[in-house]
């Protein structure tokens, strides 16, 4: 992009000497006149600021464009770890699905089945005293 305005530039000048000579040239040397010499001067100042102008902003865009890669980048990262968490979690509930399983009272722990056999001890037990009487 620096060499095509270059040329360009170039291009610029010979175009402003060949429409600003008018046949004042001879054929081995050019003559130019202090206006044509100031205004050159101020198109080359003019176009080697938009040069550099154009330059930093490649730069500046440029380490933009790599902050915008690296977020993207810490992006992924944090949803990946985020993913993960997500995982863990519902590992953990399932842990603790299993474990109110285990803990929860077995068919012969119940209270129903207690108080029947407590009922069934104590009646017989009076049967059985009955009995001996």
């Amino acid at each position: 992009m620096y060499k095509s305005l270059k040329y360009l530039l170039f291009f610029i000048c010979l175009m402003a000497i060949t429409f600003t000579s008018k046949g004042q040239t001879t054929d081995s040397t050019f003559t130019f006149t202090e206006e044509e010499v100031i205004k050159l001067d101020s198109l080359v100042q003019v176009y080697e600021q938009t040069i550099k102008i154009q330059s930093e902003k490649i730069v500046l865009l440029e380490s933009q464009l790599l902050n915008y890669k690296l977020l993207n980048q810490q992006d992924s990262i944090h949803i990946g770890l985020l993913n993960r968490n997500v995982n863990l979690l519902d590992e953990r509930i399932n842990l603790y699905i299993d474990l109110n399983k285990e803990l929860q009272p077995k068919w012969y722990n119940k209270p129903v089945i207690h108080f029947f056999l407590g009922a069934a001890t104590v009646t017989t037990s009076a049967v059985v005293l009955n009995l001996i009487k």
